[in-house]
């Protein structure tokens, strides 16, 4: 199908969150006229509230919203809307829903439904690739999906092998297997996560390159024929195949290696008439040879490193493109000026596995000298990405931009439910991470930090949590009642009055859940915000939620009972245990998938399953009795 390219001044925004929020601003910067869809947890979303054109798509889950193409199409009419920007995520590598778009006679803003057909399926993209001339990783991308013929591949290509989801991105799907007993356990799971979340569950495997970092390439095509890159991204520092820090450029890249992979790149975009933006990723060896990963055919999460050191503003460069305008410059138009780096802040808890966090979110002491993007959203559900905000700093060295990213971050509070604030400030001081070229494993290397109870934020919370948000006041004398606080596993008893704390309300999205500056007789200052059960203390770059513990009944103890709960909401997507059936302590009884990530959840004792209380494909809440085991008697 051909990709009509016609100016339009009524643009419909496929998307939520913050790239949402983002287009919308850009359109209405460009003079055309944003229209927001959205599902019933976003109703108050920014980017609805800032859309002068607003129209509901469905409930809150995303294959009744977001995911919904007829219910946006309807929209789409209903609104009439000349264009539509897909963001990234949700259907913005959907072949279909691009040619839907198109047949209805609007502007699709992104590539040729057939160049992303070409790019989603990995194995056809590696074919193109190696038609291409464009470097391979040894592999398999065959048409045979049998257990048998897998199993094969893998033990031919070499152990440790990558399996990888056929369709998608976004390191769904993705299982490293070192051993050939854990391939067929690896498969099971890699094709249940990639049939979740791109309703296709083949796969292709790669051997697995140990050392290596991900390296991708921006590249823009125009409706006349011209591709050019701009440059390249390293986004090495990931945890569990998802993307924690990128960076432009990327750290030890010289002007060989960066024309090298930029002409590879443009040679793969012009292979299948690529027009609008894309990204061509690669995984570079130690030994500086470069391997074809995958081309993303969207906008990317962290394009705006690259709209840093090129001043470019991509999402203005998509509306041209779309328009039919071609591209005013080539790559010697192209400069590079310093570095950029962008954390992604997620509602994560690092102290517990990464659990995914919900709840409503104060973003207090934005900073001004950094690029801040961001939902603008206060309401944190189970129901999409975990991630919350975009910080990207850019400075003349990649030092300085790296030191600019440490103190926004510091100075950054977000209030009402955990993040991994802490972790990212972590480890952009890493010592390794300074040095730069950190490599994809890293991450999962570092040891990370024992979580402890941070005795003078429980102080803060003790004495908030005694003396309420009210219009100010000093808390300089102990109190009388003692305040039992949990955080980090650990319960104890603490006094207010220790430390010398003053109280400034300072408003806040809830007012049942006030947020409050607090100052130290140390000189130190920060902000808090009261919970409804606790407190939620930001210090610098140390925050803690504190549980207020002081009238709770003793806790049951989890491993006495046999009951297996839920750690967070989600669906179950795969149920492990049957009544009557022998469990081990540590064994998996369920896998919950929550914000887009698949968590095992396993007995805490040895015994006999009594009973199951959910089922494969239930919904469950926090807290909700998954398993009951009869605990054996030792």
């Amino acid at each position: 199908m051909a990709l009509p390219a016609r100016p339009f001044k009524r643009l419909l925004v496929a998307n939520r969150g913050e790239i949402a929020w983002r287009v919308v601003r850009e359109a209405q910067a460009a003079g055309l006229t944003p229209i927001a869809v959205y599902s019933d947890a976003d109703a108050n979303s920014a980017h609805v509230m800032a859309a002068p054109v607003r129209r509901r798509i469905g409930a809150a889950a995303p294959a009744a919203s977001y995911l919904n193409v007829t219910a946006i199409l309807d929209a789409a009419k209903a609104t009439g809307a000349e264009a539509v920007h897909p963001g990234y995520g949700f259907l913005a590598e959907n072949a279909d829903f691009a040619e839907a778009v198109i047949a209805a006679g609007m502007v699709w803003i992104g590539p040729p439904p057939d160049a992303i057909r070409a790019m989603g399926d990995k194995g056809a993209a590696k074919r193109v690739a190696r038609q291409a001339g464009v470097p391979l990783i040894p592999g398999y991308d065959g048409d045979d999906q049998s257990d048998a013929t897998l199993g094969a591949e893998a033990a031919k290509i070499g152990w440790p092998v990558m399996i990888k989801a056929a369709m998608g991105g976004g390191g769904r799907g993705m299982r490293r297997v070192e051993r050939a007993e854990d391939f067929a356990a690896a498969l099971a799971s890699a094709r249940r996560e990639s049939k979740s979340a791109f309703a296709d569950d083949r796969v292709i495997l790669e051997k697995a390159i140990d050392g290596a970092r991900h390296v991708e390439v921006q590249v823009f095509g125009d409706a006349q024929g011209n591709v050019v890159h701009l440059g390249e991204r390293d986004c090495s520092v990931q945890r569990r195949n998802q993307k924690v820090l990128e960076e432009a450029p990327a750290p030890g890249a010289t002007p060989e290696l960066r024309a090298a992979m930029g002409a590879a790149s443009e040679k793969l975009a012009r292979a299948v008439g690529y027009v609008n933006a894309g990204t061509v990723e690669f995984l570079l060896a130690p030994d500086g040879t470069f391997y074809f990963l995958e081309m993303n055919t969207r906008i990317q999460v962290e394009h705006p490193v690259t709209e840093m050191v090129t001043g470019l503003n991509l999402i203005r460069l998509q509306f041209d493109i779309a328009m039919g305008r071609p591209l005013s410059f080539d790559l010697d138009g192209v400069t590079l000026s310093g570095h950029a780096i962008e954390a992604r802040l997620c509602a994560e808890d690092p102290d517990d596995g990464f659990k995914p966090q919900t709840g409503t979110l104060t973003l207090e002491g934005i900073p001004r000298n950094v690029r801040v993007d961001w939902a603008g959203t206060p309401d944190v559900t189970g129901d999409y990405d975990s991630m919350l905000a975009k910080v990207i700093a850019h400075g003349a060295t990649r030092d300085e931009a790296r030191l600019k990213l440490i103190a926004a971050l510091d100075g950054l509070a977000a209030l009402g439910l955990r993040t991994n604030r802490s972790f990212l400030i972590d480890i952009l001081g890493d010592a390794d991470f300074a040095a730069g070229g950190v490599d994809t494993g890293w991450l999962s290397r570092r040891a990370s930090k024992a979580p402890s109870f941070e005795a003078d934020l429980g102080g803060i919370a003790a004495a908030l949590l005694a003396k309420g948000a009210g219009d100010g006041w000093s808390s300089t004398a102990a109190r009388t009642t003692p305040v039992w606080l949990k955080s980090a596993g650990e319960t104890r008893r603490l006094d207010g009055g220790a430390f010398a704390v003053t109280s400034e309300p300072r408003g806040g999205d809830r007012a049942d859940q006030p947020v409050v500056q607090v100052m130290l007789a140390d000189g130190r200052s920060g902000l808090a915000k009261i919970m409804k059960d606790g407190a939620h203390v930001a210090l610098g770059g140390r925050d803690a939620v504190f549980e207020d513990v002081t009238y709770a009944p003793a806790e049951a103890s989890g491993a006495a009972s046999g009951e297996v709960r839920s750690p967070m909401a989600g669906k179950i997507v795969a149920l492990k245990a049957a009544a009557g059936a022998a469990v081990a302590k540590g064994d998996v009884v369920a896998i919950l998938e929550s914000m887009k990530m698949e968590h095992e959840i396993r007995a805490r004792v040895s015994g006999a399953v009594a009973s199951v209380a959910t089922a494969e494909g239930a919904q469950v809440a926090p807290n909700a009795v998954l398993v009951t085991i009869t605990p054996s008697e030792s």
